[in-house]
């Protein structure tokens, strides 16, 4: 069996120099400048056929370099820069006395050394065309008139001077751009790690949650930044009447939060409707966060978490709680009582266990679950909410029609205080109110355990 031949590689598309073509337009400029200086004018006289070769050579040379460029064939740049310094010298070198006016030429070239080859590029540019200079004024001074050495000297001095300047201006532009470079890469990636963030959000945080008959359910959510967020908010149907109230604060470097809170989200569902018991639930997640810990030793994150079973069958409702800020219970009378049964946060010692309290249901029972950011809102001055701000925010609103209007009103008092000041913490807030009248009453037979 033949192997097939590998295919040739597709042509380099020509490229246009043009850096090169700027320069070469450039030199079209100075040549017909030259051509019609007094002093060439005056130096043609003089200087007879080799002049004029030597300008004929410097068309031919310049308009043969214009095309190699435009087509974007290759040429060295350092030829470039030593042939035009040559030709400088060979025309100063026939221009006799008036050779000083072409001197300035010589400025230009050792600039474009400087943009192409930095400090080192630029003075030994300037070094090589002072060296042809003094011997191309050298041969073309008359032997009577002599040299003017402090003129030579001081032009001399000026062109180092020129490369010196030249080249560390081009430096640091160089850097700047670099600089510019480097910023504008590191905003692509922030710019895509967050779509990636979005996107991940979109899939994994609900944005809606499941119509559970005999509870009225309310939440607002905003993260502290354009970015991926640690909480996470949950309603899963359990069975019956049944229902699961979650809310939980994911800590750790953002990338972790992203890749493993599909996870910590299966987890706990599955969990959740196998096991009856918040206490056992939070007991099986803690061994799952440390496992995933431990066989990935990259990942430093640890889980606070607040879970509530809610049975309107049997008018009772169990909590336990992994380190998370303790959610409330206002009764149909307004009396609030903090649920603050605690244990340690997950991810941290993988035989710690979890208690749980169970306690009776009332119709009209409401529960406000929440994460440290709406307590840790802060104003101008930095001063935090607090948690009994917080809560006296709670009961102001507890009378709204629903229970999505009253989270809002809540969220919005918190926002309005931290106005202006630090948005440091994402802010989640989930409220649950019973409105089933026929708590502890038996299913009819047939009713669908939940809808969605």
């Amino acid at each position: 069996m033949t192997t097939p031949a590998a295919p040739s590689p597709l042509p380099e598309p020509h490229v246009r120099r043009d850096t090169e073509i700027v320069i070469a337009v450039f030199r079209t400029i100075f040549l017909l400048i030259v051509l019609f200086s007094p002093q060439f004018m005056e130096a043609r006289g003089t200087g007879g056929m080799l002049l004029a070769a030597a300008v004929i050579s410097a068309a031919v040379y310049n308009l043969a370099l214009f095309i190699i460029h435009v087509r974007g064939l290759p040429f060295p740049r350092l030829v470039i820069v030593a042939v035009d310094v040559v030709l400088i010298s060979l025309w100063i070198c026939f221009s006799g006395p008036t050779s000083i006016a072409f001197f300035t030429l010589y400025f230009a070239v050792v600039i474009v050394a400087g943009l192409w080859y930095g400090v080192s590029g630029a003075f030994l540019t300037a070094l090589f065309a002072s060296a042809l200079y003094v011997w191309a004024v050298t041969i073309s001074r008359p032997a009577e008139g002599g040299v003017q050495t402090s003129a030579v000297v001081l032009q001399v001095a000026f062109l180092i001077i020129t490369a010196g300047v030249v080249s560390i201006a081009a430096e640091a532009q160089q850097r700047e751009r670099q600089a510019l470079a480097s910023s504008r890469a590191v905003l692509q990636q922030y710019r895509e790690r967050i779509r990636v963030a979005q996107y991940v959000d979109d899939l994994v945080r609900p944005k809606r949650l499941p119509t559970a008959p005999g509870l009225d359910i309310g939440f607002q959510y905003r993260p502290a930044a354009m970015a991926f967020s640690g909480d996470y908010y949950d309603l899963i149907p359990l069975g019956g009447r049944r229902w699961g109230l979650c809310i939980a604060d994911l800590s750790g470097h953002f990338s972790q939060r992203i890749g493993y809170l599909s996870t910590f989200k299966t987890t706990l569902r599955l969990t959740a409707r196998r096991e009856q018991s918040p206490a056992r639930v939070l007991t099986e997640i803690n061994r799952e966060v440390c496992a995933a810990v431990a066989d990935n030793v990259e990942l430093e994150t640890f889980i606070s978490m607040s879970y509530i079973v809610v049975d309107l069958d049997t008018s009772i409702f169990t909590y336990g709680n992994a380190g998370h800020e303790p959610p409330v219970l206002i009764s149909p009378d307004h009396e609030m009582v903090s649920l603050s049964h605690r244990g340690l946060v997950l991810g941290v010692l993988p035989q710690a266990t979890y208690g749980e309290e169970t306690l009776p249901l009332n119709t009209g029972d409401t529960f406000v679950l929440f994460s440290d950011g709406m307590t840790e809102v802060a104003d101008r001055a930095g001063r935090f909410l607090g948690r009994e701000a917080f809560l006296a925010s709670v009961l102001r609103f507890i009378h709204a029609p629903t229970a999505e209007e009253m989270a809002v009103r809540v969220f919005e008092a918190a926002s309005e205080y931290g106005r202006g000041g630090q948005h440091r913490d994402d802010m989640t807030l989930l409220i649950a109110r019973v409105t089933a009248t026929d708590l502890g009453a038996a299913r009819e037979p047939g009713a669908s355990d939940f809808q969605v």
